[in-house]
């Protein structure tokens, strides 16, 4: 005969707990053992709100862009430094995405253009990456009872994409093209506009605008530049770029870098093609600035592919996590610990525990007295076994409410901690 799940309260949520019980003859007494018996707890909130408890705002927190506080709820504290970054990318960019289709409307240089085509691209993919910081700003619901976080990695994805297919694509394909008008091809070349403008030459003209569009860029990557060296905190740039959780704001700084590099090589490649009276250097730099483009789109999917198929946190923080639990009289051994990035600054943890069960037994020795009292008085003896059960789930309820509470305040990104209780007779059974 065994005994059904007991639900017991437990500060204002619900412990659950399943297990089996021996019973028969020969059966283990319920304080030195208490069959195989696995915990988990489950904090369950209002319907409103059915994502399980919120970690609280990490006060100072230096790892892992651990800045962030992990409340989805408010925008602007999801969107973070990334969300400035982003703005004032689109606002810069914008306006250079004018100045250089009016530039290369005058010069007709090819260089001009794989620039004019670079901001532009820079526009809609920064516009996508709003869209990210904005949906994933949004509050857990049903459907995502782990909140929207990482809808912010999904749209950095399509922003790569669009890098990839129309700034480098468009800026390749338009420089082989010019390629391969200019070395012998039977196509005739199109009649290039007047030389001057207002008396001024053409050239001139585009090299002034890339001028501008350089001190606009500037502006934009140091604003970029900034916000990432703040978040990073004491990581590497290598590190923070490549394991980091909010890929959004290396992205911005990623796409400034490629765009003042590219207006450098603009700049070279008109330069040059006016003192030299050759289209070759032009199309040398179109290239380049397509390829240039490329390489940020990779590394950039990469990035965010990463975190939308489920990372886990850096060795840093699993460290941490196990030190947490590994250091508490009760935990006798800690396994299968898994992570996952759930978005910016929110991380969820599961792992096994298994307490030392006499340490646990002398927790309820005290009330362990009274239920022999009320068996030495002819009480029923199924109701007291299952008082007996229910208030040693309780009593490992409080240890797993106690020890979720301090990987917490070990790992303040901790957004979810999921603790099951194990038993050696569990894995006994996995072995057979």
């Amino acid at each position: 005969m065994g005994l059904p799940s007991t639900e017991a309260p437990f500060q204002g949520g619900k412990l659950r707990a399943t297990g089996r019980l021996p019973l028969g003859p020969g059966a283990s007494t319920p304080l030195s053992r208490l069959g195989t018996l696995t915990s988990q707890l489950e904090m369950q909130a209002p319907r409103s709100c059915v994502s399980r408890r919120q970690a609280p705002p990490p006060a100072a927190f230096r790892r892992l862009s651990a800045r962030f506080p992990p409340d989805l709820g408010a925008f602007v504290s999801a969107g973070g430094d990334s969300l400035k970054a982003v703005i004032v990318a689109v606002a810069v960019n914008g306006f250079i995405t004018v100045m250089k289709f009016i530039g290369w409307f005058l010069t007709w240089s090819p260089s001009l253009l794989a620039e004019a085509i670079h901001s532009t691209a820079d526009v809609g993919n920064q516009f996508l990456l709003w869209i990210g910081i904005k949906q994933s700003a949004k509050a857990a619901d049903e459907e995502h009872p782990y909140g929207w976080g990482s809808a912010r990695y999904l749209w950095n994805l399509k922003s790569a994409m669009g890098i990839f297919f129309l700034g480098c694509g468009v800026t390749v394909a338009h420089g082989l093209h010019h390629a391969y008008v200019h070395f012998g091809s039977s196509l005739k070349h199109v009649e290039e506009p007047a030389k001057t403008v207002a008396g001024m030459d053409t050239a001139t003209i585009g090299i002034v605008i890339l001028v501008i569009a350089v001190v606009l860029e500037g502006y934009s990557w140091w604003v970029a530049f900034q916000e990432v060296a703040e978040a990073k905190g004491d990581m590497t740039w290598a590190d923070f770029a490549a394991k980091g959780d909010d890929p959004t704001g290396v992205g911005v700084l990623l796409e400034d870098t490629a765009a003042l590099a590219g207006v450098f090589l603009a700049l070279a490649g008109v330069g040059l093609s006016k003192a030299l009276h050759s289209p070759v250097p032009d199309i040398v730099a179109t290239i380049l600035i397509g390829g240039l483009l490329g390489w940020v789109a990779i590394f950039l999917a990469k990035a965010n592919g990463r975190l939308l198929i489920g990372a886990a946190v850096p060795q840093e923080q699993l460290d941490a996590i196990r030190a947490a639990l590994e250091e508490d009289e009760m935990v006798q051994r800690v396994e299968d610990i898994k992570t996952q990035v759930l978005g910016q600054g929110r991380i969820r943890i599961k792992c096994e525990v298994d307490f030392y069960e006499k340490l646990l037994a002398s927790r309820i020795r005290e009330s362990l007295r009274d239920d022999v009292a009320r068996l030495e008085k002819g009480e029923d003896r199924m109701k007291v076994l299952v008082d007996v059960v229910g208030r040693s789930v309780r009593v490992a309820a409080d240890e797993i409410q106690r020890l979720d509470a301090k990987v917490r305040a070990a790992v303040p990104t901790a957004a979810h901690v999921d603790l099951e209780l194990i038993s050696e007779d569990a894995h006994a059974d996995d072995d057979d």
